[in-house]
C-alpha cells in the first residue's frame, strides 16, 4: 500500500498557482522543441510564454543591450558649456557643424602625422 506523503502549505499553494501542462507531440516536434531549447538556453515554460506573446522574447533585451553597449562606444558626447550636462551629437546639423570644426582645425588620421 501507497503511503501518503502530505505537502507543505507552501506546495501546495506554488501547485494551484502553477498548474502543470502536459501535451503529446511527434518526435520530430519534441525533437525541433529540444533543439530550439538548446540553442536558445530557454525553458520550456519560457518559449511557450514567448510564442503566446506574454513575454517578450529574450533577443530584444539582446538587442537592448547591444544596443547600449555601441552607443557607449560610438556616440561623440560633450558638455553643455552652460549647465555641464552631456549632449550626444545624433542631428545632421550638429554632425555637419563636427566634421567642419575638425577639418578647420586640422584633425587627420594619426598615421598621416603632422603636416605644417
Amino acid at each position: 500500500m501507497k503511503k501518503h506523503v502530505s505537502k507543505p502549505p507552501s506546495r501546495i499553494k506554488y501547485d494551484s498557482e502553477h498548474p502543470t501542462v502536459s501535451a503529446r507531440v511527434t518526435k520530430e516536434l519534441r525533437g525541433k522543441l529540444d533543439e530550439l531549447q538548446k540553442k536558445s538556453g530557454k525553458s520550456l515554460g519560457d518559449i511557450l510564454r514567448e510564442a503566446l506573446k506574454v513575454q517578450k522574447p529574450m533577443t530584444e533585451k539582446a538587442y537592448a543591450s547591444g544596443y547600449e553597449d555601441a552607443r557607449r562606444k560610438y556616440a561623440v558626447v560633450y558638455q553643455c558649456s552652460v549647465c555641464g550636462e552631456d549632449i550626444t551629437i545624433t542631428s545632421e546639423k550638429a554632425k555637419r557643424a563636427a566634421v567642419a570644426h575638425m577639418m578647420e582645425n586640422g584633425w587627420r588620421h594619426s598615421a598621416c602625422g603632422r603636416q605644417e
